[in-house]
């Protein structure tokens, strides 16, 4: 099925999961480098606050992964995937 094919409905549909995706990618670099962050934080004296800190932010960013992911493709009556 070529471009021409699609409903508008299909393409505005594959035009918002590439935004998905990127903003995942996003998350995923962000959840990386905050991961850094935290080692490197955590090897500092006096600043277990912010490791704690970076910790939470980490685990907040893979439960926003998590949701987006699985709202983004397996939310609704059917798969979004295909």
């Amino acid at each position: 099925m070529s471009d021409l094919d699609h409903s508008p409905e299909q393409a505005a549909r594959e035009a918002g999961l590439r935004e998905v995706s990127e903003a995942l990618l996003n998350i995923e670099q962000a959840i990386k480098r905050t991961e850094r962050a935290k080692r490197a934080v955590s090897m500092t004296v006096g600043c277990d606050d912010l490791a704690r800190m970076l910790d939470t932010a980490a685990r907040n960013l893979e439960i926003a992964r998590k949701d987006l992911f699985q709202g983004a493709y397996f939310s609704g009556d059917s798969p979004k995937l295909f």
